[in-house]
């Protein structure tokens, strides 16, 4: 798949699947299966997910992304999905870009419309986990599930894990009916329809997104009377949990689990409250450091910045109060070198360290509003980030004026004539 993170930057799009199909009119025999995938939330993967397989595929790197698809055969469109139609492992999908159109993922080995009945996707990315670890799994009553989940702290080799949408009750891979028309066999169609052509698949990411830049709160280093520098050497991130599971608990075996049902679109709720919202269960005792960053870059003054180190992609989880100690949290430490500059001669010092927890941190912006909020746990199909600011204390002054002690009642006795 071209890098799933890559596809068309569509936000918080939600498929329903239609409840009533009509029978197909006319379709070619030869009509294959194909899916045009779309990624939530997209992002520029370079800037803020991990190369998925970029670096441990074998060859050379892959410019497109595999899946697993899963689908199921109904004879009408009240029947629940239960009769796999592909393997019940699912088929790895891919993109050949020098026979299929634009945008067209497709199983490895082809599949074909059937001339009756209807068929349900599912899918998930990738379609080999390595090299991080874990048996994926598609129930149709429940969903996509994870046993057994270990996230790679190699910051290079991190997996962007995604799951799709349910699509149900589709009859052909182009064009979905309106009031009720029958399907045409691409009356009126050309060639470059097939750009917009496929099972329209909408992925999710599974993990979280966490990014960290660094400033100084501002220019130090133009001071007139003393020069100070920061050089940040190292970001870790230490008690994150990296082993798990993931369910993704739907609510009915076509319903996406994290629809809302009042307002009859897909949400993400800043505390994940939607009922039967997708869930990881970490194991509790099992705490990583990320390296998110090694080398030396120097900090910058507000507004002339960028992210230190690569994205983390965490298991969403709490941030306090969890691992092998209940007063346990996933903080933060930053080893830096500092020097200023006095009167030409110049002071250093290096390898300082801070270290603070991420727990409960105020976040000024949710999803484009100006909502302030608080950051307690890293939640589902999120990107977090966290911006770490050094500044420097100025020397003030207090004054106060020490009041004069009274020594009082001193009496003299003048005499009593002049002599």
């Amino acid at each position: 798949m071209k890098k799933l993170i890559f596809l068309a930057a569509v936000a918080c799009v939600a498929l329903a699947g239609c409840t009533k199909k009509e029978a197909i009119q006319t379709v070619s025999d030869d009509t294959p299966i194909a899916f045009s995938p779309i990624a939530q939330k997209a992002a520029t993967k370079a800037e803020v997910f991990g190369e998925q397989n970029a670096t441990y595929t074998a060859g050379t790197s892959p410019s497109y992304e595999k899946f697993l698809a899963y689908a199921a055969y109904t004879e009408d469109a009240s029947t629940a999905p239960s009769v796999d139609f592909f393997p019940a492992a699912g088929v790895e999908c891919v993109y050949n870009a020098a026979t299929a159109p634009a945008d067209f993922w497709a199983p490895s080995t082809s599949y074909y419309w059937p001339k009756a009945g209807f068929l349900t996707f599912r899918a998930f990315s990738p379609s080999v986990l390595t090299p991080c670890s874990g048996t994926v799994a598609n129930a149709w009553t429940s969903g996509i599930t994870i046993t057994d989940f270990v996230a790679s702290t190699n910051m290079d080799q991190q997996v962007d894990v995604l799951y799709s949408d349910t699509e149900a009750y589709k009859q052909r891979s182009m064009y979905n009916p309106e009031n009720g028309a029958l399907y045409d066999d691409k009356t009126g169609d050309d060639n470059t329809a097939w750009a917009h052509s496929g099972v329209n698949l909408t992925f999710r990411h599974a993990l979280s997104s966490v990014q960290f830049r660094v400033i100084t709160d501002q220019d130090y280093a133009a001071s007139a009377t003393a020069k100070h520098e920061f050089t940040v050497t190292k970001i870790e991130v230490l008690n994150v949990n990296n082993k798990g599971s993931f369910n993704e608990n739907r609510a009915a075996a076509t319903g996406n689990a994290y629809a809302n049902a009042a307002a009859g679109s897909v949400t993400f709720n800043k505390d994940n409250s939607v009922a039967n919202t997708p869930y990881w269960t970490p194991t509790a005792t099992d705490v990583v450091t990320y390296p998110v960053f090694s080398g030396s870059q120097a900090v910058a003054t507000t507004g002339d910045f960028g992210n230190f180190g690569k994205a983390m992609l965490p298991m969403p989880q709490l941030l306090g109060g969890h691992g092998a100690s209940a007063d346990q949290d996933v903080t933060v430490k930053v080893t830096y070198d500092y020097k200023f500059t006095l009167n030409g001669a110049e002071h250093s010092y290096t390898g300082l360290t801070t270290q603070i927890s991420l727990a409960g941190k105020k976040a000024q912006k949710y999803n484009g509003a100006t909502e302030e909020y608080t950051v307690n746990q890293w939640l589902i199909n999120h990107k977090y980030l966290y911006t770490l600011v050094f500044k420097l204390d100025p020397i003030i002054f207090d004054p106060k004026v020490e009041a004069f002690v009274e020594v009082s009642d001193i009496n003299i006795d003048l005499p009593y004539q002049n002599i």
